[in-house]
């Protein structure tokens, strides 16, 4: 058995798997590849089978979803590390082996990631997607350094609120132990929720800069004004708020979501975006049917915890509501695809 697995999370992306096999092939180091397939109808496992007979692949019925397509590989997984990674995002030849290192080294580590950069035909330069992320009070994250060129300003090692699950390492002992993903997020800010998890429990999540991997954001679920992505974006950032925050955080998080969503309300219908409109409103009553399961959870998360909002405010884990405004305002002005 290798000390690491590779696990890649599929749904009809037959048409990303070549660029992101053969960078797996590439690894530096050594591990076991296994493709989770959720179900595609496009002949995505067939041609795993058939071009990369070395890997183990994982076909499902039907798509479970990002988060409980993973709980399910790794729940029968015997290896100490497991990386998890989009069918659209591709590693250098040693991201993988990086990763280990570091993780040998900083043993409080339960969740790595490297130097992520946008993917995109016609591109010039190394164009930064994320070097980390940021909790917000709204239950959101902001990924450090978006849409930046890399210019190096972000080559020191930190230790980040989350990173994302487009290409991320982690324990899986801790990964167990904290319930895995939230099945119920589907997609979208399951991975900041595991982060959030993974803090509060005392671990410890770290950026790598040395670890650089490719992503092709969008090519799976569209960018970020798809309505699926608003949709469960919205429902899934209310679950974090109302799951991780603690009680004396809650009032002013919940004042500054109604004043976000009010923003956003004005915003799409200022540009007639009325299915933008229509996930937004479906996002939010998503939330509301399963808050029962959400608070069950939240009940479990909060008994257990060991780290408090003040900790996570002064290392700059959690921020505040204006400073994740403006890059919201940011980023919208950037529309990345």
């Amino acid at each position: 058995m290798t000390e690491a697995a590779i696990v890649v999370m599929n749904f009809n992306g037959k048409h990303l798997l070549p660029e992101c096999m053969t960078s797996l092939q590439a690894q530096s180091v050594r591990a076991d590849v296994v493709v989770v397939d959720n179900g595609s109808s496009d002949g995505s496992a067939e041609f795993i089978a058939k071009h990369f007979p070395e890997v183990r692949l994982l076909a499902l019925e039907k798509n479970l979803g990002f988060a409980a397509g993973y709980n399910d590989a790794l729940e029968c997984m015997p290896h100490p590390w497991v990386a998890l990674l989009n069918n659209d995002a591709a590693l250098a030849p040693d991201w993988l082996e990086e990763l280990l290192a570091v993780a040998e080294r900083e043993p409080r580590a339960a969740i790595l990631g490297g130097k992520l950069l946008f993917r995109r035909i016609g591109q010039t330069g190394r164009i930064l997607q994320s070097a980390g992320a940021s909790f917000t009070d709204a239950g959101t994250a902001f990924e450090l350094g978006w849409g930046q060129a890399d210019l190096g300003q972000y080559d020191q090692a930190a230790r980040v609120g989350a990173i994302s699950g487009a290409a991320m390492l982690v324990q899986r002992k801790v990964f167990l132990e904290l319930g895995g993903f939230d099945a119920a997020y589907f997609a979208y800010l399951e991975d900041v929720d595991l982060c959030w998890r993974a803090w509060l429990a005392g671990h410890e999540v770290l950026y790598w800069p040395g670890a650089v991997a490719l992503h092709r954001f969008g090519a799976t679920a569209g960018g970020r004004a798809a309505p699926f992505r608003i949709r469960w974006m919205q429902r899934n950032r209310l679950a974090n708020m109302a799951k991780n925050l603690e009680p004396a955080s809650l009032p002013k998080a919940v004042a500054i979501s109604l004043a976000y969503d009010a923003y956003r309300v004005l915003e799409y219908s200022g540009r007639r975006q009325f299915g933008a409109l229509k996930a937004l409103a479906a996002g939010t009553l998503a939330f509301w049917k399963d808050l029962q399961l959400i608070l069950a959870r939240r009940s479990l998360i909060q008994r257990s915890r060991i780290i408090r909002d003040r900790v996570l405010r002064e290392k700059r884990l959690l921020v505040p509501a204006l400073t994740a405004f403006r890059e919201y305002r940011r980023l919208d002005r950037l529309r990345p695809s």
